[in-house]
C-alpha cells in the first residue's frame, strides 16, 4: 500500500483518514515520532502530543514498503523517519504504543473541521 497525505491537521487525525479509507490499522511508536528540540524544551509534558496531533504541520505522511521507503530515502535530502507500520489488525484505527509497547492514548487526536465547539 502507498499513500501520502499533509498532516496539517495533525498526523494521528490525518493517519486515521488513511487507515480509514484503507481499511487497516497503523502501529506507531511514540519514541520514533520526530519532535523539534525547542517543542521539547519549552513543551516537555506536552511535547509528543503537539507533535502527534497539534497539527499545522507542513509535512507529508506516507505509507510505503521498505523498498520504496529506501528509494525515496536515496532520492531526496529531506529527512524521512520511518514511525510505524500498517498493520491488518485493526482496521480504520491508530495505536500509539510507548517503548515498552504499552498502548499511550492522547486527549486530542487532531482538528476536526466539523465537530461542534
Amino acid at each position: 500500500m502507498k499513500t501520502a497525505i499533509d498532516i496539517s491537521d495533525g498526523l494521528i487525525s490525518d493517519l486515521n483518514h488513511i487507515c480509514q479509507a484503507s481499511h487497516v490499522g497503523a502501529h506507531i511508536e511514540a519514541d520514533r515520532v520526530p519532535i523539534e528540540p525547542a517543542v521539547k524544551a519549552n513543551f516537555s509534558a506536552k511535547s509528543l502530543e503537539l507533535a502527534l496531533a497539534g497539527g499545522e504541520d507542513y509535512e507529508l505522511l506516507f505509507t510505503a514498503s521498505d523498498e520504496v521507503i529506501d528509494r525515496v530515502k536515496g532520492a531526496t535530502s529531506c529527512p524521512i523517519t520511518v514511525i510505524g507500520e500498517i498493520t491488518a489488525d485493526i482496521k480504520g484505527g491508530v495505536i500509539l504504543v510507548d517503548s515498552q509497547g504499552s498502548p499511550l492514548h492522547l486527549d486530542k487526536s487532531g482538528w476536526e473541521h466539523f465537530r461542534a465547539s
